[in-house]
């Protein structure tokens, strides 16, 4: 191969990774992030939203083929640009231009402003393809047929390499129609700025139902998912996914500045790389969440699993009942740590409001999760019984690993019940945390069946008692402890030493 076109062919393979590796910096595993640079090619604005009024129907454009900007743009990465507009106007439809072109290496289809209809899209075994838009265009897809009619997934990317999505929205609002963005690859991939409009047709449960699903299967691959907005979820009685990873991701994948709302099963479904039971075993790929809002999803919004996987600067929000697939599925939760150990999830933003719904915590531990760390995070619950941590063996029995907790903040009105719900976690540690919750007789922290926890320089102000012990030991060390309505003071009969209870 000539030199020059192994350069133009990697070119695509480079940027993706310096942009990934860009928007990485700062994601170790030991919670330490320094300043997150812009990834390369993200400087435009997000695409703005579509209209109210219909586009129009795509028509041959005066200009050649490719427009300029797509050239500037992506004219050295690829070794065809297709306008697919113009090559759909002769005697060739839609599906056809898009099938033929995003099957052959090194090809970039792009959407001119319009409206497009495409059947079923398999790709396989290709590198460095992509479907592109620019920010100024308003590039629709819609499924020319129902789920119905699919086999799996509506656009079903696999075993595949250096991939671009971008600047493309998805419409699903006729009842019926719909489906998955599927992208498994070995190698490199960017997904940015893409839309989902209208519920995903969900509510036949024998099959599965995921708007996006992004693994990257290869060790040393890396994906970012940038500005993916999903908000209209799933149905009531289905059970839709928002953004999916599946178990066999063992590289790294980000998603940053997306938004996820009214899913019944999961906003972002992250933690299957994690999964190690009953002969499922997950690739234990990494998964980082950079900003976003994650909001009234069912389940949980954000949930990860696989080791050293972060959330980082991300808001969630859960202010009215979710979807869910039955009434007995109703579960909110904020984030959710589902496996293995050494997560962080630093900088977070999490509200449960009154209207939530039923669930086990704005942060919620599965017992076969091991260690890791919450800090800097501010919660806010105002629902009545429902626990800001909970970390119990509600499904018999947990792993007795280490928690540890450092500048959390908890406030809200919630009424009766513990705050913060510890079983089986030798060793878990709250330093710099601040507890505060209005409602009547509301717990502090309660540990069950812990040993040799700690609880240090922290505020605890409840109605109930700011610290109870069930087969447990606690060290206290500095701790300002009373109730909302009373002012601040030293906690009765504890020295600044701190005191043990058994």
């Amino acid at each position: 191969m000539p030199a020059e076109e192994r350069t133009r062919r990697g070119f695509l393979r480079a940027g993706i990774a310096a942009a990934v590796a860009a928007g990485l910096a700062g994601c170790r595993s030991d919670g330490e992030e320094t300043v997150e640079p812009t990834p390369p090619e993200t400087e435009t604005p997000t695409d703005p939203a579509p209209t109210e009024t219909e586009p129009s129907t795509p028509t041959p454009s005066p200009s050649p083929t490719p427009v300029p900007e797509i050239v500037e743009r992506y004219g050295e990465r690829y070794d065809s640009i297709v306008n697919v507009a113009q090559a759909a106007s002769g005697d060739s439809s839609v599906g056809e231009v898009v099938a033929e072109g995003i099957n052959t290496d090194d090809t970039l289809l792009y959407f001119p402003t319009g409206e497009y209809e495409l059947p079923e899209l398999r790709v396989r075994d290709v590198r460095n393809v992509g479907l592109a838009s620019l920010p100024r265009d308003d590039a629709v897809i819609r499924p020319a047929v129902p789920r119905d009619d699919f086999r799996e997934a509506f656009i079903d990317f696999r075993d595949v390499s250096d991939v671009l999505l971008e600047g493309i929205t998805f419409d699903y609002t006729e009842p019926g129609y719909g489906g998955s963005l599927r992208l498994v690859t070995h190698g490199n991939f960017i997904a940015r700025d893409l839309r989902t409009k209208g519920k995903l047709p969900d509510t036949d449960k024998s099959r599965k139902h995921v708007a996006y699903r992004f693994d990257v299967q290869d060790e040393e691959g890396i994906g970012l998912v940038e500005r993916i907005v999903a908000r209209d979820g799933g149905h009531d009685g289905g059970n839709g996914v928002g953004i999916f990873v599946g178990k066999d991701h063992a590289g790294t994948v980000t998603f940053r500045d997306c938004e996820v709302a009214n899913f019944p099963n999961n906003g972002l479904y992250a933690s299957a790389p994690g999964a190690d039971y009953d002969g499922y075993r997950g690739a234990n790929g990494a998964v980082h969440v950079r900003g976003g809002r994650y909001e009234n999803n069912n389940i949980a919004n954000i949930r990860i699993g696989s080791t050293g996987s972060t959330v980082r600067h991300a808001t969630v929000v859960v202010d009215k009942v979710p979807p869910t697939i039955s009434e007995s599925d109703l579960n909110v939760r904020g984030i959710r740590l589902r496996a293995r150990n050494g997560q962080v999830v630093e900088d977070c933003d999490i509200r449960i409001g009154e209207d939530a719904g039923e669930g086990f915590g704005a942060i919620s531990y599965h017992p076969d999760h091991g260690s890791s760390t919450i800090k800097n995070t501010r919660i806010q619950v105002d629902r009545d019984d429902f626990s800001a941590i909970d970390a119990t063996h509600a499904n018999g029995g947990g792993t007795e690993a280490p928690l540890t907790f450092e500048n959390v903040t908890i406030t809200g009105k919630a009424a009766e019940g513990a705050t913060v719900d510890i079983a089986d976690r030798h060793g878990t540690t709250f330093r710099n945390c601040k507890i505060e919750q209005t409602g009547a007789d509301r717990e502090g922290i309660v540990f069950t069946n812990s040993e040799d926890c700690l609880v240090a320089n922290s505020t605890i102000r409840v109605t109930g008692d700011p610290i109870e012990l069930n087969d447990s030991t606690v060290d206290r060390k500095a701790l300002t402890l009373g109730t909302p309505s009373v002012p601040d003071g030293p906690e009765p009969g504890a020295s600044s030493g701190g005191q043990t209870d058994t």
